[in-house]
C-alpha cells in the first residue's frame, strides 16, 4: 500500500517577498548604467575628447565587475538553497526554525532524491559561478 502523498500549501506573504526582491534586483541591474555614467562624468568638461576616451574605457571596466557580481548574487541563493535541501534529506527545505514555507504549493520529496537533487543544484550553480569568474577574469585582463 502506497504512502498518502503530502503537500505543502504555498505561502503568500513568502511569495509576494520573492516577488518585490526579484523586483528589486531588476532596478539594481537597470540603474547600474545611469549610475555609473553620472558619477564618471562629474568632473569631466564636455570639450575633452580625450578624457571621454578614458572615461568610456574605466566605466567598460567598472561596469564589468558591478554587473559580475550581480550576476553572482542569484547563483550564491542557489547553491545555499541546495545546501538547506542537503541538510534536511526534504524538499522544500525544513528551515532553522523546523517549518518548511515555500512560495508555491508543492509535493514533498524526501530522501535519496531531495539529496541528489540538492548535489544538482549545487554543482550547476558552482560551475556558473566559476564561468562567471572567468569571464571576468578575461575582460579585465584584456
Amino acid at each position: 500500500m502506497q504512502k498518502p502523498v503530502e503537500v505543502i500549501q504555498g505561502d503568500k506573504s513568502l511569495r509576494l517577498t520573492i516577488y518585490l526582491i526579484l523586483a528589486f534586483y531588476i532596478l539594481l541591474l537597470l540603474l547600474v548604467e545611469p549610475v555609473l555614467n553620472f558619477f564618471l562624468q562629474l568632473d569631466i568638461s564636455p570639450l575633452q575628447a580625450l578624457s571621454q576616451e578614458t572615461i568610456n574605457k574605466r566605466k567598460l571596466h567598472i561596469a564589468t565587475m558591478i554587473y559580475t557580481a550581480l550576476a553572482i548574487l542569484p547563483f550564491i541563493f542557489f547553491t545555499w538553497y541546495g545546501y538547506r535541501i542537503m541538510a534536511s534529506a526534504k524538499i522544500p527545505p525544513v528551515l532553522n526554525s523546523g517549518i518548511s514555507r515555500f512560495p508555491f504549493t508543492v509535493v514533498v520529496i524526501k530522501g535519496r532524491f531531495a539529496k541528489m537533487f540538492a548535489i544538482l543544484i549545487i554543482t550547476v550553480s558552482l560551475m556558473l559561478i566559476f564561468q562567471i569568474f572567468l569571464y571576468l577574469a578575461k575582460n579585465l585582463l584584456l
